[in-house]
């Protein structure tokens, strides 16, 4: 072949290269176009296409301009890097170890959910999914498709009702009148305590059952909701002292129990004389005496809820018989 020739036959080459990538333009714009049809209320950001052997990514712009790219910013040939490199680092080995499956075959489909960095630094949620369409003979993969969805709207609506799902069964264990734990709950909280120090676990567990001295006797000369102003205070005064990690719950009208996870029961016992000091301080709309006692117990090896319960009990009701208004232990 003469030089005139292998020109006139470089040239041919040159046009129909021309011409593919000008069909490849006309058939990304139809693409396009109808992914904006068909998908636009879903949050579709359109079809993806991934020449494995060059590395090469063709995509509805969409996808680039969610994340706050013009076309004009994006590189002429856009490789997997340029959107991997981007995933949120909390992601990135799943969002690796989930193409990596699927390209050795292990699993049918690319799907994965993903934070993806946006131009401004903050992050969106994509939702790909897609699979090789071509592998070689002998299995490797040779071409790509699959498609993309924003759905940031979609996630943030998820955590949001999470979150208040999270609050509403926190809300549940709680009693209406004091936003301590109700009954159940609080002896719940220690059911789990006792059950891991039976299980030989080094733990030190107090309970103090602390009760509103004369409450029947108060209703009875101010009223009923006299009564509760007097039981919101004195929740108020135990969470005000609790640490974090201890519980607290109205047992039974104006009686409260607190459970106190690695607490002596000399602790226990500092911890209730204090809230019996400040309530005697506390002021009321009523000119009131208002006191409080309380019965200490701490955990013994082998004990059981209700054993521990009647011990903190009985420590209650000998202060009770001997005048009131003291924490026995």
């Amino acid at each position: 072949m003469n030089e005139k020739d292998s020109q006139k036959e470089l040239e041919a080459l040159k046009a129909e290269l021309e011409s593919v990538k000008r069909l490849n333009r006309e058939l990304l714009t139809l693409q396009e176009e109808q992914d904006s049809l068909d998908f636009a209320w879903s949050g579709n950001l359109g079809h993806w296409y991934w020449d494995f052997q060059v590395n090469r990514v063709t995509f509805n712009p969409m996808k680039a301009m969610a994340l706050g790219y013009t076309k004009e910013e994006l590189p002429e040939y856009v490789d997997f890097q340029f959107f991997t490199d981007k995933v949120h680092p909390d992601d990135y080995e799943r969002v690796m170890d989930a193409m990596r499956d699927h390209l050795s075959n292990q699993s049918p489909v690319w799907e994965v959910r993903y934070r993806i960095k946006t131009k401004e630094g903050g992050y969106r949620t994509y939702y790909d999914r897609g699979k090789v369409t071509k592998r070689s003979e002998e299995g490797a993969p040779l071409f790509l498709s699959g498609i993309v969805f924003d759905v940031t709207d979609y996630e943030e609506e998820r955590r949001r009702l999470l979150e208040e799902n999270k609050e509403w069964a926190i809300q549940a264990k709680k009693d209406s009148l004091t936003g301590l734990y109700n009954r159940a709950n609080i002896l719940f909280e220690l059911g789990k305590l006792v059950n891991e120090a039976q299980m030989g676990e080094d733990k030190t567990v107090s309970i103090s059952l602390l009760d509103i001295d004369n409450l029947t006797h108060q209703n009875s000369l101010f009223g009923p909701l006299f009564g509760d102003e007097i039981i919101k205070k004195v929740s108020q005064l135990i969470c005000d002292n609790l640490r974090e990690g201890d519980y607290a719950g109205n047992f039974e009208g104006g009686k409260f129990m607190m459970v106190l996870p690695n607490t002596s029961k000399a602790e226990a016992h500092a911890l209730s004389e204090l809230i019996r000091n400040q309530l005697l301080l506390a002021d009321f709309t009523e000119p009131a005496e208002v006191t409080s006692s309380a019965g200490v117990a701490q955990y013994q090896p082998k004990e059981t809820v209700s054993q521990l319960f009647n011990r903190a009990d009985s420590m209650l009701y000998r202060v009770k018989s001997n005048g009131k208004n003291q924490v026995q232990s």
